[in-house]
């Protein structure tokens, strides 16, 4: 009884050279269990440095075919894999292709009953489940290595729905045992996250709209945007959205994590931004994009002449000596201060406006608007042009303090610069996972990933049916494929079984290509063929483009020429 199915199974075994994931299982399948035997049948007392190599032989063996599995999960099975959302929750270095392995291992423990990492009333509790999961991935194995001797090209219902099995119970053991052996992240300190994520998102679509960045440096994820952007975020975070994760109305203790440990220096930074003029804010966020090997302190210098030239005309912009430009003429200098104090600093207005008054001097003036329907016109003019005075006035005190303007740029360029630093240092956990999701919702190329359908993940680039649909818009194919000739393949263009007087060549109908008996097995009816009758065809061309109804069982198909 035994024979016939070794026999099968020496005649149907895939080639080594098989690229196919199915056929590369099986090989991998076969070493973990030999590697298993050879355990079993050891003695560790008497040879346990070779118990030990037998060990680290099986980790390597068992982390690649949990790797492979990983691939036939995302080519069989993509869009109906658990979500993973709550690797939101652990740290970012637990977060990692080796992560499976290890859960696999941890379920092998418990259910022996060996609790290393878990309480013991906690892996009692877990034990259940871990037992599931290593059942089912022992019937997920079975299935896919009998699949491996059938058909490695195709996946039958019972393989996807072990595949679906499996991965679910995966990713409940790994909820739960990860939920007992780190520390996860609390609901709030998630949804803070996500606001910074959301701040620097914004700050890199204006980032793209000033010139500071690229498209093509969000793309390639330069290493630079990873100092660029936590800088660029600081500024945004306290001047355009005032009310995020950077809002300094709070106390430090309802602040972000990452930013309530520089509440203070944030307050000071706030206080510059705030009296900056346009061209001298544009001359700092350059300076916060360049490469951080240069100077940059020579950047602004070189940028400070024209952002001083490009506000000199602004009613707030400070001449180069420090004092106030002068005004000719008592009346236009009313009516210039009216006009500005009508216009209120608001974030949404950032960056047309000048950025010389702080967030108080905004209450101010939207209090002026309102006395506009209260008192009389008189009492309006000389409240608001105190009020503008007193802005002027403290606009020239804060840059009193410093020798230059160039030197007060420097200063509030390290001070931003630093916070930032200390983001990397403080939290480069945390900040790898923003930039991630930062990086994924910014790049073009994501929408062209989001688009692409299940039938393009089962196209292949060889297939000259796969290229001309790619071309058409109608489904049928009704140009007659050009066969390879026999001489230009030595070998099946599907499993690379090199073919011999015994394994002869096949023509499929449907793409031309040539294949070995076993990879071409099935029959179709196909539009080019004007009999109707079923002809031979691969395993690609019968499960991809050929419709249900034309297709002929495989019993049937054992007698076509």
């Amino acid at each position: 009884m035994m024979l016939p199915s070794v026999v099968r199974r020496w005649l149907n075994r895939p080639k080594k050279s098989d690229p196919r994931p199915l056929a590369k299982f099986f090989h991998i399948d076969e070493e973990v269990n030999a590697i298993v035997n050879e355990l079993q049948c050891l003695d560790v007392r008497k040879d346990p440095q070779n118990y030990l190599v037998l060990l680290s032989q099986l980790h390597s063996s068992q982390e690649r075919l949990l790797t492979l599995l990983e691939q036939i999960l995302e080519q069989c099975v993509p869009t109906k894999r658990r979500q993973r959302d709550y690797h939101l929750k652990f740290p970012d270095d637990i977060v990692n292709n080796t992560m499976t392995t290890h859960l696999l291992f941890a379920a092998e423990l418990i259910v022996g009953g060996t609790f290393v990492e878990v309480e013991e009333a906690d892996g009692v509790l877990l034990r259940p489940l871990a037992q599931k999961l290593l059942r089912s991935l022992e019937d997920l194995r079975h299935i896919l290595r009998e699949q491996s001797l059938e058909d490695p090209g195709i996946y039958p219902d019972a393989a996807h729905k072990a595949l679906i099995e499996y991965d679910n119970l995966c990713a409940e053991f790994e909820l739960r045992y990860m939920s007992l052996v780190v520390s996860v992240k609390t609901p709030e300190e998630i949804y803070e996250q996500q606001e910074v994520a959301v701040l620097f998102c914004e700050t890199v679509y204006r980032a793209l709209q000033q010139g500071y960045l690229t498209q093509e440096m969000i793309d390639d994820c330069e290493p630079e945007l990873m100092i660029s952007i936590p800088r660029l975020a600081i500024i945004s975070g306290l001047l355009i959205f005032p009310d995020g994760p950077l809002n300094l109305q709070k106390g430090s203790e309802e602040m972000s994590e990452l930013f309530s440990p520089f509440y203070g220096l944030l307050k000071k930074i706030r206080e510059l931004l705030s009296i900056l003029t346009e061209g001298e804010l544009l001359s700092l966020e350059r300076a916060l994009c360049s490469a951080s090997s240069e100077d940059p302190s020579v950047h602004l210098s070189s940028c400070l002449s024209s952002a001083v030239h490009s506000n000199s005309s602004h009613p707030d912009a400070s001449t180069p000596n420090g004092q106030s430009a002068p005004n000719n003429k008592h009346e236009d200098s009313t009516q210039e201060t009216t006009e500005e104090c009508k216009k209120p600093v608001t974030g949404t207005d950032f960056p047309t406006q000048s950025l010389s008054s702080s967030p108080d001097d905004a209450h101010d003036m939207s209090q002026d608007i309102k006395l506009q329907h209260e008192g009389k016109p008189s009492e309006i003019l000389r409240n608001m042009h105190f009020r503008c005075t007193m802005r002027r006035s403290r606009f020239q005190d804060v840059r009193s303090r410093y020798r230059s303007d160039s030197d007060m740029l420097h200063r509030l360029f390290v001070c931003i610069a630093g916070v930032a630093d200390q983001l990397q240092t403080n939290f480069a956990s945390d900040l790898r996972v923003i930039l991630k999701t930062v990086f994924e919702a910014v790049s073009s190329r994501q929408q062209h990933d989001a688009e692409r359908t299940t039938e393009d993940t089962s196209r292949l680039p060889d297939c000259s049916v796969c290229q001309i649909l790619e071309q058409q818009t109608s489904r049928a194919l009704l140009v007659t494929p050009e066969w390879i000739p026999d001489s230009a393949s030595t070998q099946c263009m599907s499993c690379y079984a090199t073919f011999t007087l015994l394994r002869r060549r096949h023509h499929c109908r449907s793409c031309g290509k040539i294949f070995c008996s076993r990879c071409s097995s099935y029959s179709s009816s196909l539009p080019h063929v004007h009999n109707s009758q079923p002809v031979r065809v691969c395993s690609h061309c019968y499960h991809v483009h050929c419709s249900p109804q034309d297709r002929v069982t495989q019993d049937a198909a054992q007698h076509l020429p």
